[in-house]
């Protein structure tokens, strides 16, 4: 099967939460994601059964350990990002950054601050040519 990145597939809110702990944790046992959840934790069984299927969607492979498994991430956090924010702008915007930027100071997406701070980037990409 491809990797997730190749697929643009998208996760589900479950499962970039579980996906979340296993880019902070880099890789680990099914219990090791558990044990790294707030209380109340997810059941096992709820967090196995998502882990089984971001396996099979390319977004976690494991490695086997006796009758255990080690499960990691096939891409990074900031793949996944990347990856979801060239797909809204292909979706909503024809690719262009120009219209997200130009929707978000529009639509008061953006306050004060984050629009000056937007500001600031682009003189600094343009500087840096």
């Amino acid at each position: 099967m491809a990797t997730a990145q190749k697929n643009h597939l998208e996760l589900t809110r479950g499962e970039f939460e579980v996906m979340q702990h296993l880019w902070r944790l880099g890789h680990a046992f099914l219990g090791e994601v558990v044990e790294s959840f707030g209380q109340p934790r997810p059941a096992y069984t709820t967090i196995s059964t998502v882990i089984r299927t971001l396996e099979a969607k390319g977004f976690v492979r494991h490695r086997r350990y006796g009758n255990s498994h080690r499960y990691t991430p096939t891409l990074s956090r900031k793949e996944y990002a990347e990856q979801q924010v060239l797909r809204l702008l292909e979706q909503f915007f024809h690719g262009s950054t120009g219209e997200l930027v130009r929707f978000m100071a529009s639509e008061g997406v953006l306050s004060e601050e984050q629009r000056a701070a937007l500001l600031e980037a682009a003189r600094e990409l343009i500087e840096a040519k």
